[in-house]
């Protein structure tokens, strides 16, 4: 009986951790791939009773070139979610709260203007030069959309060039509803980084550099 006891321990220990293995080896896949940078992840926990996924840690690492080591760091991530809303076609997910992230926005000037870069691709993509990546077609391409956003905490810092620098820009919470990858049925992600670079916009106390960093991203 109790060697039975052991077994039975043991063999639910080894199916927790086996899941969180799988679900950490999938979605750090996934955030390499949506963010087209290196990722540090802790660890994923998943609880099949609360319906919960926990990510601790996450570190989205920059190029080498830029000062910042990384671009955005999170302590935690709590996803929730319904099992019936996986199975549809679209992807529902019921809530996903990011807890004290803080995002690094740097941007390298150049004499020659055309050729500023920045660590969000956004300059990147606004050269004459630029040449939009081209994905192999899905059969079909589920979409998914995030009932409820929550940011918690947030804070910026920003480098412009050798003279501009800011740490630990206070930002306020935020709340979306319906984010996700349909344009059509939510609001798109895109639009949400946006926002978040408005309000990091106001909350500059400096107005050159304001000035500076809607010349860079909401030019006239």
């Amino acid at each position: 009986m109790k060697k039975l006891f052991i077994f039975f321990i043991c063999s639910i220990f080894l199916t927790i951790f086996f899941h969180n293995f799988i679900f950490y080896k999938i979605i750090h896949f996934y955030l390499e791939k949506i963010t087209e940078k290196n990722v540090k992840l802790e660890n994923v926990k998943i609880n099949f009773i609360n319906k919960s996924i926990v990510l601790n840690n996450l570190k989205i690492l920059n190029d080498p070139k830029f000062e910042y080591e990384n671009f955005i760091v999170c302590d935690e991530i709590k996803v929730f979610f319904n099992y019936s809303d996986l199975y549809k076609e679209t992807i529902l997910i019921k809530e996903i709260k990011f807890k004290d992230p803080i995002i690094f926005i740097e941007i390298i000037e150049k004499e020659n203007k055309s050729n500023n870069e920045d660590n969000i691709s956004v300059l990147e993509k606004k050269k004459n030069t630029y040449k939009e990546k081209i994905y192999p077609k899905k059969q079909k391409d589920r979409n998914v959309i995030f009932k409820t956003v929550k940011i918690l905490n947030p804070r910026a810092n920003l480098i412009i060039g050798k003279d501009f620098k800011y740490k630990n820009l206070n930002l306020s919470d935020m709340n979306f509803n319906n984010v996700g990858t349909s344009s059509s049925r939510s609001i798109h992600f895109k639009k949400i980084f946006k926002t978040i670079l408005s309000i990091i916009y106001i909350q500059i106390p400096n107005f050159e550099i304001q000035k500076k960093l809607k010349d860079f991203y909401m030019p006239n």
